[in-house]
């Protein structure tokens, strides 16, 4: 899965409107999520991509299903726990993303510098490592070549549009760090393998570094497991209730809060 960091801060957007997603051949992608030099993952993910659609389950934290179609220029999530869904266009995210925006460039620090963020890109040695590096907020990933070439636009379609989608959630920072991020390793033909994210605190002395690490794992094929979490989700799809979305957000948000169901 592709995991966007989430950490304090706004959300926001710009960009172009998705093509329809690159045909590739199906592939899973399993991503493990840790803050700091912790051990445990504090996040996992499953990702599968088929048939022109993508399908992110949670393996552990909120039950949250995540499907990306991008022949129909839309996002369906599905609450598993409450039985209920909702649908955002990705011109809605576009429109609302965009409002972030210019919020964001009014304040200061990595909320501005991610509303417009200005890296000095810099290739480690031989290992397929690069480093994204400002004085607020840093990247250092490193990349592989996947299968196909068509895999890694068809994966970096998808990272962008997740991206953007994370940062509308309430207390994220605006996606355009990760952009460039994805951007980056697009022109080498790569996805990512590792991701380190560092956000320095606006005073030294003030406030404490924010490092959230991100592991992927690049699978060729489905399983069988894989397909059967396929078929549960188009039932979701079909059988829960429909919400607007913010009445989708509202659920959830009571849901989180102290005796919330």
């Amino acid at each position: 899965m592709v995991k966007t960091l989430w950490i304090p801060a706004l959300s926001l957007l710009a960009g172009q409107l998705p093509v329809a997603m690159v045909q590739a051949e199906d592939f899973r992608v399993e991503t493990d999520v840790f803050l700091g030099g912790e051990r445990e993952p504090v996040a996992q993910n499953v990702t599968l991509f088929s048939g022109g659609l993508v399908y992110d389950f949670p393996l552990i934290g909120p039950q949250e299903i995540t499907v990306f179609d991008s022949g129909r220029g839309r996002f369906v999530l599905l609450d598993v726990p409450r039985k209920t869904k909702t649908t955002l266009t990705t011109q809605e995210l576009l429109q609302t993303t965009a409002a972030i925006k210019v919020q964001a460039q009014e304040l200061d620090g990595v909320f501005a510098f991610a509303a417009d963020p200005q890296f000095q890109v810099e290739a480690e040695g031989q290992e397929g490592w690069l480093t994204l590096s400002s004085s607020l907020l840093s990247y250092r990933a490193k990349g592989i070549q996947p299968k196909l070439t068509a895999t890694a636009e068809t994966y970096r379609e998808f990272a962008d549009w997740y991206a953007r989608l994370n940062a509308t959630r309430p207390g994220n920072l605006p996606p355009f760090p990760r952009l460039e991020l994805n951007r980056t390793l697009a022109e080498r033909q790569q996805v990512p393998e590792e991701v380190e994210l560092t956000v320095e605190p606006k005073n030294r002395w003030v406030g404490r570094k924010l490092v959230v690490r991100s592991h992927h794992i690049f699978n060729w094929r489905l399983s069988n497991t894989d397909r059967k979490r396929i078929e549960t989700a188009g039932t979701y799809m079909a059988d829960f209730q429909a919400l607007s979305f913010q009445e989708y957000r509202q659920s959830l948000l009571m849901a989180s809060m102290p005796g919330g169901q």
